[in-house]
């Protein structure tokens, strides 16, 4: 169907003024179209009771042919609305609001920090002084030969790290599936204590005792995210986590899976410790 512009319209027994509603529905959404303005701008459901209200008000079949092509007009505002989401998604698109209010909190220092970090300067110059040539002496002098550095990595390769799952571990008769159940309810209780008055933050209550008693705690702390026996809330202005017990009844709404990764450095961090 092509796309006609509804200046003016016969009565036709009908109230001229739902000729008009009709019109500037269709006229919006072919004027979006054509100048590829944000799709956004059209009230979807609002437009949708528009036309739910005036559908009965309609008699004559160009009455009805006038109403189908505002619904197609509104169908294809939803299918660019649809496009746009995806090509932000696709695209890492964030949103410029958001990085704005995130600007307006940081501090001075954390402005700087960042500045410091991102800048990559357009000019430089690189000499090899007397300094550097002794120092490339020094480095050459005690490098191993090369037949010993050779076989030094490959017996590295052969002891590199593997990742064992809850199921591996039991496997191998290093954790019991029964002190592991044990462990995740003791933790749902826990959660269920510490959160009656609200939320609390993720890491505090993460964070007990040794690094692997923290990491043990967190892994056992997402079966409960996973069953939906708790709930995580993420701020990404603040860039804040909090959890909260969902009550006896939260295994069947069903959780959420959110990767959070927790390295021995930042465990330091977050306990204090990355001066000792």
């Amino acid at each position: 169907m092509e796309n006609r512009r509804w200046p003016r319209l016969s009565q036709q027994g009908h109230r001229e003024e739902y000729y008009e509603e009709l019109a500037r529905v269709i006229n919006l959404c072919q004027s979006i179209r054509t100048k590829s303005d944000d799709p956004f701008l059209v009230d979807i459901p609002q437009k949708l009771l528009i036309l739910k209200r005036i559908l009965p008000k309609w008699k004559a079949l160009d009455d009805l042919l006038m109403d189908a092509e505002a619904l197609k007009e509104l169908s294809l505002m939803v299918k660019l609305q649809s496009d746009w989401v995806k090509r932000r998604a696709s695209g890492l698109f964030i949103d410029p609001f958001l990085v704005e209010v995130k600007i307006k909190l940081m501090s001075k220092e954390a402005l700087g920090s960042a500045l410091l970090s991102s800048w990559r300067p357009l000019v430089s110059c690189e000499q090899l002084t007397a300094q550097r040539l002794s120092e490339a002496m020094d480095y050459w002098n005690v490098l191993l030969p090369l037949s010993q550095r050779i076989s030094e990595l490959e017996a590295a390769r052969e002891l590199q790290e593997k990742t064992l799952s809850v199921s591996d571990l039991i496997r191998l008769k290093f954790l019991s599936e029964r002190l592991f159940n044990e462990e995740v309810a003791m933790l749902q209780q826990e959660l269920a204590e510490e959160t009656k008055g609200g939320p609390i933050d993720y890491w505090k209550f993460v964070m007990r005792g040794s690094y692997e008693d923290s990491v043990m705690r967190a892994y056992a702390l997402s079966f409960l995210l996973s069953n939906g026996s708790a709930s995580l809330f993420i701020n990404p202005v603040e860039e804040t986590m909090t959890i909260e017990s969902s009550g006896a009844g939260g295994g069947r709404k069903g959780g959420k899976s959110v990767p959070i990764s927790m390295s021995y450095q930042k465990w330091k961090e977050l306990r204090g410790l990355s001066h000792e």
